[in-house]
C-alpha cells in the first residue's frame, strides 16, 4: 500500500469514531420527473449543458495518461485491460459502453475515468478497514449484456451522461438487477446528465424512481457511520452533490438496487488518493462513503 492511500484508511479510522451495523428505517423522498432534479433542485445550474474542462482524465487501453503536468511524471505511462478470472475473491467490476463521438472523452472513452489507478487504490482501503477479500491486482471490466458479469456482485459505472445502451444491455442490467445486482452510478453531473440517467433507466426499468437519501439510509450506516453527507465534490464545485437511490418495486422499504452518486465523483477521490492533490479529509470521506456501499451491496 502506497503512503498515501495508507494515511487515508488510518485516518478513516479514526475519524469514524464507531463501526455500526445497517440498522434503522429507511428513507427516501421520490423524484419522478427530470424537472425535479434537473431544474428545482436547490442550487442546480439550469440552461444549457456545460462543457467539462479542466478535470484530470486518464486514458485507457494502451494510450498515455492525460493529467495535470504536475501528476502526469508520478503515473506509469501506459497500461492495458486486463481480466481475471471468477475465482470466489471479489472483483472490482466496471462497466464500459459506447464507441462513438458522443461516448469519448479527452483521451479515451468515458466510462475509463479514473480506471484503473481508482479502483486499485479503493480496493487496498477496502481490503485494510474490512475483512472482504478481494483481488488487488485491478478490475474486470463488462458491458451490461456480458454474462459472466452476472458473477459479479457489484457493478460500477461513470460518465451516464454519455451513456446510450444498447437493447441487448438493457435487457442485461434489467436481469443483472433483478437477480440480485447492484449499481453503483458515480462520476457526472448537471440537468442533461441526470436527464439522460432516467431516459436510459426507464429503458432498464420501466416506471422507476430515483428517491433521494439521506444519511438515516443503511448504506450510510452499514460499516462507517457516516454523519453528514455534506462532503465537498471534487470537480464542479457548483453542483451540489445529492445521493439518490433506485429500490426494489419502487419501495424504499425494499432493497436498494442502485447509489446515484449525483453532482460527485467518489472515483477522483480514489484516483488521486495517494499524491496529495485533494486534501486527505475529502479522500477520507470518499472513502467511508465507497466502504459502505460495497459492504451494503455485499449483505443485502
Amino acid at each position: 500500500m502506497s503512503r498515501g492511500v495508507q494515511w487515508a484508511a488510518v485516518a478513516a479510522l479514526v475519524g469514524a469514531g464507531v463501526l455500526a451495523l445497517a440498522v434503522g428505517a429507511p428513507f427516501g423522498q421520490d423524484r419522478t420527473s427530470d424537472s425535479d432534479l434537473a431544474g428545482r433542485a436547490p442550487g442546480s445550474p439550469t440552461g444549457s449543458p456545460e462543457v467539462r474542462s479542466g478535470a484530470p482524465f486518464m486514458a485507457v487501453v494502451g494510450g498515455a495518461e492525460r493529467r495535470p503536468p504536475a501528476l502526469a511524471a508520478a503515473a506509469p505511462q501506459q497500461y492495458e485491460l486486463r481480466h481475471f478470472p471468477y475465482d470466489g475473491r471479489f472483483t472490482f467490476s466496471r462497466i464500459r459502453f459506447g464507441t462513438g463521438m458522443r461516448g469519448m472523452g479527452r483521451g479515451g472513452p468515458v466510462w475509463a475515468h479514473d480506471y484503473p489507478i481508482g479502483e486499485v487504490n479503493f480496493l487496498k482501503i477496502l481490503t485494510e478497514v474490512t475483512n472482504v477479500r478481494a483481488q488487488m491486482e485491478g478490475s474486470n471490466v463488462f458491458s451490461f449484456d456480458d454474462p459472466e458479469l452476472t458473477r459479479y456482485p457489484i457493478a460500477y459505472i461513470v460518465e451516464v451522461g454519455f451513456w446510450f445502451p444498447t437493447p441487448a444491455e438493457v435487457e442485461g442490467l434489467r436481469s443483472y438487477l433483478q437477480k440480485g445486482g447492484f449499481l453503483i452510478v458515480d462520476d457526472f453531473r448537471g440537468p442533461r446528465d441526470i436527464a439522460n440517467f432516467q431516459e436510459q433507466m426507464r429503458r432498464v426499468l420501466p416506471g422507476h424512481q430515483l428517491h433521494q437519501l439521506d444519511e438515516s439510509h443503511d448504506i450510510f450506516n452499514s460499516f462507517f457511520e457516516i454523519q453528514s453527507l455534506d462532503v465537498a465534490p471534487p470537480t464542479f464545485r457548483g453542483y451540489p452533490p445529492y445521493y439518490l437511490g433506485i429500490f426494489e418495486d419502487n419501495d424504499p422499504s425494499k432493497r436498494l438496487l442502485a447509489i446515484i452518486n449525483y453532482n460527485n465523483d467518489l472515483g477522483e477521490y480514489w484516483e488521486y488518493s495517494d499524491m496529495g492533490y485533494y486534501p486527505i479529509d475529502l479522500s477520507n470521506e470518499a472513502y467511508k462513503l465507497s466502504v459502505n456501499y460495497f459492504i451494503y451491496a455485499l449483505t443485502h
